[in-house]
């Protein structure tokens, strides 16, 4: 179980943005600085021959942390990787970074420059539970060998894994950017196009509450010996894993069995809301998730079909509940 306080949004990122509505230029103008053009080159080990990769971050605070997607830095066994940023612009100064953190399952990547001694001007993370559909959102980033680029759109339905769809124009190299709302906060991270056959003009960005893991390393709120401390009254975003496999039960015939989970909101708090992110899943039933009307308990219920004995396939899920709570 893991939880990411909104303290951490106040003390992790600081950010001179537009009050109220913005426009493109607007929030362009105020964060620029703060998105990173990141290069990435790839040495095998044996040989030494080089290969290059490119896309985007975003500075989340003064030290200099900066989110990305994670394949775009990933390197893999065999591999010598350089990681190096520029900030605003591809033709900028590019500085030596060190990978953080990767989570290749919602595809997010934390790094952060080498040079430490020297503030960056980091984004506002905004709140990305109170996003509506068809909400304008801005794009940035460095795709293919631009310069620079900037793009708008309106966000379009949801995608795999908690993601949004966009009408945003999004191309190769500008994922791992920030998605801004009209207020100049970012709310999601790029995350990429639909490449399946037949079906184009899908673009899919991963909304910040997906992301808590890596803001809060970068938020320093929570270490191995401290627990983090909040302010009264502010919500914490608390997740619940849940996974369960079912083999063959021996039959003649396939088998399904009903599953159930309970989990409990943290001492002297209630779940206000909660998004369910499917990880993984084969042979099994869209979950029922219910709450409380407490806000007290939340309960999950799901089937998982397995094969019969002759042909022993298997029923799985692995998931998890993404929940926000706040004080009683």
């Amino acid at each position: 179980m893991r939880f990411l306080t909104a303290a951490l949004f106040a003390q992790a990122v600081v950010a001179s943005t537009p009050a109220g509505s913005a426009s493109l230029s607007d929030v362009v103008k105020a964060n620029r600085n703060s998105v990173v053009y990141i290069r990435v080159q790839k040495a095998v080990e044996t040989t030494g021959a080089v290969t290059e990769q490119h896309g985007t971050g975003f500075v989340v605070n003064k030290d200099g942390f900066v989110l990305t997607a994670a394949h775009v830095v990933s390197g893999g066994a065999g591999y010598q990787v350089d990681v190096r940023g520029a900030l605003g612009s591809r033709e900028g100064n590019l500085e030596g970074m060190e990978v953080l953190y990767e989570n290749s399952n919602f595809d997010v990547a934390l790094l952060r420059f080498k040079n430490t001694a020297v503030d960056r001007r980091a984004v506002l993370v905004g709140d990305s539970w109170n996003v509506a559909d068809g909400a304008t959102v801005y794009a940035m980033g460095f795709p293919g060998t631009e310069e620079w680029f900037h793009t708008d759109g309106r966000l379009a339905g949801k995608g795999p894994k908690g993601s949004w769809n966009t009408t945003a124009t999004l191309n190769p190299g500008m994922s791992g950017g920030p998605v801004f709302d009209s207020d100049g906060k970012v709310i999601a991270m790029v995350w990429g196009g639909v490449s399946t056959p037949g079906i184009a003009g899908i673009n899919r960005v991963l909304p910040v509450h997906l992301l808590a893991d890596p803001l809060r390393i970068a938020g320093g709120l929570l270490t191995a010996q401290s627990a983090p401390t909040e302010p009264t009254g502010l919500p914490r975003e608390v997740s619940y894993k849940f996974d369960q496999t079912q083999t063959s039960k021996g039959g003649l015939s396939a088998a399904t069995t009903q599953y159930s989970r309970t989990f409990q909101a943290q001492a002297g708090f209630r779940i206000v809301d909660y998004r369910y992110v499917a990880k993984s899943a084969n042979n099994a039933s869209s979950p029922l998730i219910s709450l409380a009307a407490d806000g007290k308990t939340l309960s999950v219920s799901f089937s998982l079909t397995s094969g019969p004995v002759f042909d022993q396939w298997r029923g799985w899920i692995d998931a998890e509940i993404l929940t926000r709570q706040v004080r009683d």
